[in-house]
């Protein structure tokens, strides 16, 4: 046997419509006698029993009958809905005509009826938009985030490889070129080859790690050694200058280190010929400040890769300043980074 279908609001919405339709026609019916009930006859002069003709049972009626117009408008398929308001109209308009002391023609209460079901499902419809409107913003919320969240695995992924597969390539290029003449060092340039694809082996596990523990664990607990194993593992001529006197936020921290990396691999990428870098990272009152700068060939701000566009993404996030350009020796990346998130 299937499993039994649990009830829907939909359900639940018609079948209270069926019964509200249901009860008005039986209390007209009770009120009028039901012969007048079915065969339309006038219940104009019938003098019903005193507590039948209150006007507070009928408001409380009434009242109860554009609620669930207004719910029914609002909640369930067009069709059906339509439906149930129409079956909700009709049976409100007999008893209007039927029953005594509703002080009106005909044809007025008619119309007052009417009017009060236009009133419902013109709420029911503003309603209904208002609750449309809501859901293509959660919507479409939902749809930035995930491109937020592609992109920041998108930049991870280029930052934290990218830098480590950049090294593999720079080393196995100078073993081909030095293979040709001494083949004993080409070889001695393996090991370093085979670090560098441990190396990325590893951060890949380390952002797969991190994005699965949606980014608990991304924090580096000591930015200012962090900084400096990065400089001392860049192959490259860096003098440096870290003055982190207080600890920085998580994430502030690691996009401090990603900055710092990438630029680190794009001047090993483009200023092969540099003899000298300098990365400065310091701590302000208001801001965490750091440059790379190299005296290697400049090169165009755009060069085909992400790296750049990356790194700006990154600081305006958080609400800072970036800079990436030529000077007149070689090539700089500054940033600017505030310790509190800007509103």
């Amino acid at each position: 046997m299937g499993q039994r279908r649990a009830w829907t609001q939909v359900d639940l919405l018609l079948v209270a419509s069926a019964v509200a339709c249901v009860e008005v026609f039986v209390f007209t019916g009770l009120v009028n006698g039901f012969d007048r009930a079915f065969r339309l006859g006038g219940g104009i002069g019938v003098t019903p029993p005193a507590l039948l003709q209150t006007h507070l049972v009928r408001v409380i009626e009434g009242l109860a009958l554009m609620l669930l117009a207004v719910l029914v408008t609002r909640k369930i398929p067009r069709l059906r809905a339509a439906a149930a308001v129409t079956a909700l109209t009709l049976v409100s308009v007999h008893a209007a005509i039927l029953r005594p002391g509703f002080y009106l023609e005909r044809r007025d209460a008619v119309l007052f009826v009417s009017l009060l079901a236009v009133i419902a499902v013109g709420i029911g419809v503003v309603l209904r938009m208002r609750d449309a409107s809501k859901a293509a913003l959660a919507a479409a919320a939902e749809d930035r985030a995930r491109r937020d969240e592609r992109l920041d695995m998108a930049r991870e992924l280029h930052d934290v490889v990218a830098h480590h597969v950049t090294g593999m390539l720079v080393q196995a290029q100078a073993a081909l070129v030095v293979g040709e003449q001494d083949r004993a060092r080409a070889y001695e340039m393996l090991p370093g080859i085979v670090d560098g694809g441990t190396d990325a082996l590893g951060a890949m596990r380390a952002m797969v790690r991190t994005l699965r523990d949606n980014g608990t664990s991304t924090a580096t607990s000591d930015l200012t050694a962090d900084l400096q194993q990065l400089v001392e593992r860049s192959g490259l001529p860096v003098r440096s200058s870290i003055e982190l006197t207080t600890d920085v936020r998580p994430e502030l921290g690691r996009s401090v280190l990603r900055l710092v990396q990438e630029a680190l691999t794009n001047t090993r990428k483009h200023a092969a010929n540099a003899t000298s870098v300098e990365v400065e990272v310091r701590l302000t009152a208001s801001a965490v400040l750091l440059s790379v700068v190299d005296n290697g060939t400049a090169r165009p701000a755009h060069s085909g890769g992400f790296g750049l566009v990356g790194m700006q993404e990154r600081v305006h996030e958080l609400g800072g300043r970036f800079f990436a350009g030529a000077t007149g020796d070689g090539w700089l990346v500054t940033a600017e980074l505030p310790l509190e998130v800007r509103a």
